[in-house]
């Protein structure tokens, strides 16, 4: 089977990094990439499109507004930096929702669903893996700069990441002192938000196999006998990803 697909993202790198991607998966023909929701318009109208990754946060219009406000709505697998869009993203029958910067290996299980998904798979046994091998699985470790040197971090030997302006500790289990390195928790949301870690805070993220419970808005951690508050802002996305997708 072959799946008409487009991007539509304002940044150069995602649009190039989207495009290697696909062009990997041989299910998948790419008939355009756009910087600009306007500028797909007319693709989608003219032409047959069966999956859109889409941008989300982009100047001219959202990205949900924008799927949203289609006539005929293609599937769609939303790509963006910002977790808190997720929710939202599902509510309107995403097929996936890509936290930037996108691994290979989490591209491949989007596109995986796309063809068990009703509509596009002709044939139930169909699977994307009769076509290409599985990817390996990503590194389960992470190097952090600390004052002159480089080191080396298992992520099963972490507990929880805390943010301040300029830098972050790094929590690590059997260690009572933190790791210290100049970075933003914006970065670690990014990268190990498929590994295992979720930010419950605008200060903090933590592993989900550290959360012993969940009590009036906070978690309690193993290791640590510590309590999080869970943030405002963090809250739906948390109880919908975390704690209702596995009652």
């Amino acid at each position: 089977m072959n799946i008409n697909c487009i991007i539509i993202d304002d940044e150069a790198l995602a649009l190039d990094i989207l495009e290697d991607y696909i062009s990997k998966i041989p299910m998948l023909t790419l008939q355009g990439k756009f910087n600009t929701a306007i500028q797909a318009m007319d693709s989608i109208m003219r032409n047959k499109v069966d999956l859109i990754f889409l941008d989300i946060n982009m100047p001219d219009i959202n990205g949900i507004k924008f799927y949203e406000g289609l006539p005929h709505k293609p599937k769609v697998i939303f790509t963006t930096a910002y977790s808190e869009y997720a929710v939202k993203g599902f509510e309107i029958n995403a097929i996936d929702y890509l936290l930037k910067p996108i691994s290979f290996d989490r591209f491949f299980q989007a596109v995986s669903k796309v063809l068990n998904h009703s509509g596009l798979a002709k044939e139930p046994k169909t699977s994307l893996s009769d076509a290409i091998p599985q990817p390996k699985e990503q590194p389960g470790f992470i190097f952090v700069k600390v004052e002159h040197s480089t080191i080396k971090i298992n992520l099963k030997d972490i507990s929880y990441f805390e943010g301040y302006k300029d830098y972050v500790k790094i929590h690590l289990i059997n260690e009572e002192h933190p790791v210290l390195t100049l970075n933003s928790i914006k970065h670690y949301e990014m990268s190990l938000f498929s590994k295992g870690f979720i930010r419950i805070h605008k200060s903090y993220i933590v592993s989900i196999d550290q959360i012993e419970n969940i009590s009036r808005n906070k978690v309690r951690l193993y290791q640590k006998d510590l309590f999080i508050t869970i943030g405002e802002s963090f809250r739906e996305f948390f109880y919908e990803l975390v704690v209702r997708k596995n009652l």
